[in-house]
């Protein structure tokens, strides 16, 4: 299975790794042991090389399959799951699985995913040729003691769970540690209800569009104004790096998946040029609580909802937004309170204050 997307690297998750072996290796009981240890909500994907059935004949969706559904789907109040009479498609399975934290993968021994092998007895697994152009990062063995091995990888008894969890964890967290975060002030709102262009008002001695953008840079290592292409040059704009907006009329989901679009393996802390309030505690606040396995991690905001525009929007938030655009929704607070998300209690002080009309910037600045 190869990637055919370049914008996204990975196969079924960010955060994956594939559990290879021979058949009757141990892979299924080792990950039994791991998941309660990995403290993540995880997906295990298991790859059959023999057809299997959910169902037992007689029962209802097992008849409605063998009629002719191509898809059945049941659920009750707290399961659901779907059977389909296809095989797996590689280029939509990427969005199977964006609830969960992180995937355990069982076989795909042939993929390109990032791989655990779970030796046999015999060692047989070590000559397959499906690992000559891609070692495996690590090799769980049911001997205490290291055996020969092809590649100088850390190696791991099997009864010893604890060690290999941590090893994951550990491989995931490098992966966080290694993501670039950008940073996006959105300015490409109409400020009707301001009467003026929010990001060219000044409430501390500079355009609030400059002010929040030198205050990310602080966090970031890029960062850009998301703006429509007619506003490139207008105050507070002028001469910092944009990205301007691709789906016209969106709102801000328009400015968070352009951004997404020039740099889709990015965390982006997206927001908006009209917090006045906004300083670096908030933003230091926002990085120490941050969830990087989940879509995105934001402050409770109005309603109890989580607010959409203080917020760090890890990678798989891409896909996520493109689902809810495709369903007629491109609110990224709705996004937000449908998808696992980490939502921390916002800094004292109502700094998350939003400025919408001239009353709101009067009582920002106060008497005159």
């Amino acid at each position: 299975m190869a990637h055919t997307d370049p914008a996204a690297a990975w196969t079924f998750h960010p955060y994956e790794l594939a559990l290879v072996g021979y058949q009757n290796s141990g892979k299924t009981t080792l990950a039994a042991k791991l998941l309660p240890l990995l403290g993540l909500d995880i997906a295990y994907i298991k790859r059959d090389a023999h057809r299997f059935d959910l169902d037992r004949p007689g029962k209802d969706t097992h008849t409605l399959a063998a009629a002719g559904a191509q898809s059945v789907f049941i659920s009750d109040p707290t399961h659901r799951a779907l059977v389909r009479q296809r095989p797996l498609d590689p280029l939509l399975a990427r969005l199977d699985f964006l609830e969960e934290d992180a995937a355990l993968v069982e076989g795909h021994k042939t993929s390109v995913l990032p791989k655990i092998i779970v030796l046999d007895p015999e060692l047989t697994i070590l000559a397959d040729p499906a690992f000559r152009t891609q070692p495996p990062v690590a090799v769980v063995g049911p001997d205490r003691q290291r055996p020969a091995l092809p590649w100088p990888v850390p190696y791991f008894w099997r009864d010893d769970a604890p060690s290999v969890a941590a090893f994951i964890r550990g491989y995931w967290d490098t992966l966080t540690a290694q993501r670039p975060i950008r940073g996006l002030v959105l300015t490409g709102g109409r400020s009707s209800r301001m009467g003026q262009d929010k990001a060219a008002l000044t409430y501390h001695g500079q355009e609030e569009a400059r002010r929040v953008f030198d205050l990310l840079g602080e966090f970031c290592d890029e960062v850009f104004l998301s703006c429509r292409a007619d506003q490139a040059d207008d105050p507070g704009r002028q001469g910092l790096p944009q990205i301007h907006d691709t789906l016209l009329g969106r709102g801000p989901v328009s400015g968070i998946l352009s951004a997404f679009e020039v740099h889709p393996q990015a965390t982006w802390l997206v927001v908006a040029c009209d917090l006045p309030r906004l300083d670096r505690h908030v933003l230091r606040t926002l990085f120490d609580g941050r969830h990087p396995f989940k879509v995105a991690t934001a402050f409770r905001g109005h309603g109890d909802f989580p607010e959409p525009l203080c917020a760090l929007y890890e990678p798989k938030a891409r896909p996520r937004l493109y689902q809810f655009l495709a369903a007629g929704l491109d609110c990224p607070r709705k996004m937000m309170i449908n998808s696992p998300v980490q939502v921390l209690e916002p800094p004292p002080g109502d700094l998350l204050f939003n400025a919408n009309t001239p009353q709101d910037a009067a009582s920002v600045r106060g008497p005159a």
